[in-house]
């Protein structure tokens, strides 16, 4: 077989055979994880969707979660898919750098509303979307990051794309078919997280409005190359210098990779939540006064440290993907969550000073761990010239430090709740999500 054969040969199997029942049930949490941050998220973009829809005369009949509309089911999944992602509180996974939920469920969500799914649907095109997505950014990383792409908007089409094949029940020509329509339309540039852009959703949400686009033009009998990934012009050597197809095979990988995604306690990029760890514990170890710190020393790996070590705030979103910012951010706040990111924290004087204190610098050990450990040392330095020191090898709601079925809960509570949901809404759809087996549709109802 040609390396689109392996890949889709592995995705089929997977889809077409059985599930253990622990894979399901992280596949529900993902699904709870992602819909909060979708509730909440419309509280900042409510306004800006709803003027795009408008200029777009969409009316559609997919649901808009959050803005009290519908409308077409690409502009729907678009939608959706940058309200999920405008906290930065979705989740992902350190050896392919994907932004997996907020690409892949919103597409899956929304084919299963269009077609009149279950729950099993849904959860099973989740789990398959998110292994094509996390074997693909394993085989392009890191060489597809240093050409300068967004791994989340090239590869989270591709995911969202196979989510909804794998939803919608489709062969194993289908869904080859769908894969090749995928590359051609995969896309996603990193300097949208940076300056004062706010178009760093729109990687995410465009990867879901691409993704069923190229499912439902594969469903509709459109065919694809023999190998769209490998050989001449194929899309891996277009996306990066190296790569490594071994991971594609069942054979090489029989797991279901949906065990291995992290999910985010913070409200920000997911390489600045190592040095908010190591700063919290600081502050709650030591009971650390920010005003008595002259310098805080963040070592990092070389990718955490290169396009997040910038000390400029111009807005809440580009502070997100600041080290220095978020450092300074939670020492001060003693949190990092999605009330702490606003307008008013960027001219906070206190804060701003110990941005400025903070110097991020690579260190060659923790860089040489990377991507089995995605670590941070932070140190502070008082005033008094007191040196305090936290290492932290893995972030809160990694695979090996694991987030617990109540922190989940209690994360979407406070995001449906800031959405506007109210708790006893909040509580069906969790309960919903996790325990349910029914139609899609039903979901959407309490979603609206």
């Amino acid at each position: 077989m040609n390396i689109t054969d392996t890949l889709v040969s592995t995705l089929y199997e997977l889809a077409n055979g059985p599930i253990p029942e622990e894979v399901f049930f992280e596949a529900r949490k993902c699904v709870l994880d992602l819909l909060g941050s979708m509730i909440g998220g419309t509280v900042l973009l409510k306004d800006r969707l709803n003027a795009y829809l408008d200029l777009m005369s969409e009316t559609g009949g997919s649901t808009v979660v959050g803005l009290g509309r519908q409308a077409s089911l690409q502009n729907a999944v678009l939608a959706n898919g940058m309200n999920a992602h405008v906290f930065d509180l979705d989740d992902g996974h350190r050896f392919s750098t994907v932004h997996l939920a907020a690409t892949i469920i919103p597409a899956a969500l929304s084919a299963c509303e269009r077609f009149d799914r279950s729950m099993e649907d849904l959860l099973r095109g989740v789990i398959i979307g998110y292994e094509a997505a996390i074997r693909l950014g394993r085989c392009l990383q890191p060489s597809h990051r240093d050409r300068g792409f967004h791994a989340s908007g090239t590869i989270g089409t591709v995911g969202a794309t196979m989510a909804v094949a794998a939803a919608q029940h489709f062969d194993r020509l289908e869904m080859k078919s769908a894969l090749s329509a995928a590359t051609s339309s995969a896309a996603g540039n990193n300097r949208m997280s940076l300056d004062a852009s706010t178009l760093k959703p729109y990687n995410i949400g465009r990867a879901g409005h691409d993704g069923i686009t190229a499912a439902l033009i594969a469903k509709a009998g459109f065919i694809g190359p023999n190998d769209t990934l490998g050989g001449n012009f194929g899309w891996l050597s277009e996306m990066a210098e190296t790569f490594d197809v071994s991971g594609l095979s069942l054979e090489n990988d029989p797991n279901f990779n949906i065990l291995g995604a992290y999910h985010k306690p913070y409200a920000s990029c997911r390489h600045t939540h190592a040095p908010i760890d190591g700063v919290l514990a600081l502050e709650k170890e030591k009971k650390l006064d920010p005003e008595a710190v002259e310098k805080i020393l963040v070592r990092t790996y070389r990718q955490g440290v290169k396009g997040h070590e910038f000390k400029e705030i111009p807005t809440a979103i580009s502070g997100k993907m600041s080290i220095p910012f978020c450092v300074a951010l939670a020492l001060v706040h003693g949190a990092a969550g999605m009330q702490d990111f606003t307008e008013e924290s960027i001219h906070d004087p206190l804060i701003l000073r110990l941005t400025e204190k903070t110097d991020v610098l690579e260190d060659a050990e923790i860089t040489s761990w990377v991507p089995k450990k995605r670590a941070a040392s932070v140190e502070v330095i008082l005033k008094d010239g007191t040196r305090l020191y936290k290492q932290v090898d893995f972030a809160k709601g990694e695979p090996e430090v694991p987030m617990t079925i109540e922190d989940f809960k209690t994360k979407f509570m406070d995001l449906a709740c800031y959405g506007g949901k109210t708790e006893k809404e909040a509580e069906a759809i969790s309960r919903f999500i996790l325990e349910d087996q029914g139609k899609i549709r039903d979901l959407i109802e309490l979603l609206k």
